[in-house]
Parts: C-alpha cells; sequence; structure tokens
C-alpha cells in the first residue's frame, strides 16, 4: 500500500470520525457536506463554526479531490489564521502544510500588490505599520497643540474607518470629530503618505480592490488559482473586503461564509454585518444554514 493511499485512508477516517462525534445536527453536517455554490452559516458563538471549517476543507480534499492549492480560507487575524492551520494539521497532518492558504485579507491584498508589482515592473509603496505618530505630528502642525493617545487613537480608527467603509471625498468632509478638524487631517494624512510613499493596512485593502478592477489578468489570475473559498468571522469583515471577497468568488460562485450579525464588535473599524443579511442579494442561488446550539 503507497504512502498517498494510506494518508488518503488516514483523512477519510478522519472525516468520519468528525462526523460521528463533533456534529450533532442536520444543520452542521450539511455545512460540512456542501461543497458548491455559495452558503451562509450563520453560527451561534460556541457552536464549532471553525471545527465545521476545518472538516470541510478536510472533506474537500480527500473526499472531493479538490487540490488544495485551489481552496483559499480568510479570516479576521493572524492568530485566527494560525489557529485554523494548526488545528487542520493536527487532524489530517502537514502533507498539505504548504499547499493550503490560510490568511487574513490584509494578507491576501498584500499578495496582490505583489502581483501587480511583477506585473507592472514597478514598486508598490512601503508598508506603513503604526499611523498614530504621523496623526500626532499632523494635529500638533495644524493645530499647535499637543493631543493626548485616546484622540489620536479615535482619529486613526476613523481614517481606517473611512477607507474600509469606502467613504467618498463629501462623505469624509461631513466627519465630525470633537476638538479637530477631521478632514484637514485626513487630507494631510494622505499627502504625507504620498509624498513619502507610503501606504498604511487600510490602504492595502483599497490598492488591492482597485488592482482587481483595473486589471483584468490580475483578477484572473486568482479566479482561477482558488475556486473555493472560506470566510470566517464575516460579522467583523469590513465593506470594502466583503466587495474584494464579492469579486473574487464571482467567477466559481464556491464561497462558503460563516458569521453572527448578533456578535459583531468592531464596528468602529467598519465591520459590515449587513453584508451577512444580504448574501442572498449578492451570491446567486445561495443557502443560508443555522447553527443555533452552543
Amino acid at each position: 500500500m503507497s504512502n498517498d493511499t494510506i494518508i488518503f485512508l488516514i483523512g477519510t477516517l478522519a472525516i468520519a470520525i468528525l462526523m460521528c462525534f463533533a456534529f450533532y445536527n442536520p444543520q452542521q453536517e450539511q455545512a460540512v457536506l456542501t461543497i458548491d455554490g455559495a452558503t451562509l452559516l450563520i453560527a451561534v458563538p460556541g457552536s464549532g463554526k471553525t471545527t465545521v471549517i476545518i472538516a470541510r476543507i478536510g472533506n474537500m480534499i480527500y473526499n472531493h479531490f479538490i487540490p488544495p492549492e485551489q481552496i483559499l480560507t480568510l479570516t479576521f487575524s493572524v492568530a485566527a489564521t494560525r489557529d485554523m492551520q494548526e488545528r487542520f494539521v493536527s487532524i489530517f497532518g502537514d502533507k498539505f502544510d504548504n499547499r493550503l492558504q490560510f490568511k487574513t485579507i490584509h494578507s491576501f491584498c498584500f499578495m496582490v500588490i505583489k502581483e501587480y508589482e511583477r506585473l507592472m515592473n514597478t514598486k508598490a509603496f512601503e508598508v506603513l505599520e503604526n499611523n498614530n505618530q504621523i496623526v500626532k505630528q499632523i494635529y500638533l502642525e495644524l493645530t499647535k497643540e499637543y493631543i493626548g493617545e485616546d484622540i489620536i487613537k479615535e482619529i486613526s480608527q476613523k481614517i481606517g474607518y473611512c477607507k474600509n467603509m469606502m467613504i467618498d471625498k463629501e462623505g469624509i468632509e461631513s466627519i465630525n470629530l470633537p476638538g479637530c478638524d477631521f478632514n484637514e487631517i485626513y487630507k494631510s494624512y494622505e499627502a504625507y503618505k504620498k509624498q513619502k510613499q507610503l501606504m498604511d493596512y487600510d490602504d492595502m485593502l483599497n490598492y488591492a480592490y482597485v488592482i482587481l478592477n483595473k486589471y483584468p489578468e490580475v483578477l484572473a489570475k486568482y479566479q482561477n488559482q482558488f475556486k473555493y473559498f472560506n470566510i470566517d468571522e464575516a460579522q467583523d469583515t469590513s465593506f470594502i473586503q466583503h466587495e474584494i471577497i464579492r469579486l473574487l468568488a464571482q467567477k466559481s460562485g464556491n464561497i462558503f461564509m460563516v458569521g453572527d450579525e448578533d456578535q459583531s464588535i468592531y464596528g468602529f473599524r467598519a465591520a459590515f454585518p449587513k453584508a451577512l443579511l444580504d448574501f442572498k442579494d449578492n451570491y446567486k442561488s445561495a443557502n443560508v444554514l443555522l447553527m443555533e446550539q452552543n
């Protein structure tokens, strides 16, 4: 018996064990077994949604023979991607460690930007890891006053909110923050980054979105590379992130999104749980499943 055959049998056995012991209702089982098309899984906290995603990926690879390279799993944080990857390896082994991708949306967008660099033979702006000091300096130059750390944080969050919600120029001009001219700070911040050839983390989302829309060959590359998309913590995903995901999935139509619109805690970061309510409008023949048992 070959090593590949042994690994296949182990994987199939792992799926069988998971189905016997981890899933207690038809909705959970259906979530694992539904592979093609658009599916939204509304899951309450503690209902085992991460286990569902892991088992579903195992089912796709071992029982449906889907190449791991065609599966992209996106989530909100680095910690969550690491946790899913480790849990997959703990159940199915590390055979697909270098072939199966678990990423944050930001890291995927950075990958899109690097592809643009290669395609256009150019160099993108450097990534600005922390913008608080720049905001503080801009505020001082505009007002001749020092600023508290709490206000710096609020301004930085509002800048990120504008980009994640794709707020236009008029919308930004209408934003009022106590004690500062937000519009002037925003314009000065953007001018500073352009002059220094910098981009912040939220710029990566905007640049990737523009690239995917403006350069069909880049969009086609990732649509052809990835045929199946798993999205975890969808209630904390921002409007522009949902738009990027929709672009990627529009060719194959195979998207599995997990979230709970009642559990969104990142509204200040432009989390967009409304996308869960609009799921059937955004994806053709979409199916909605519920995991209501903790």
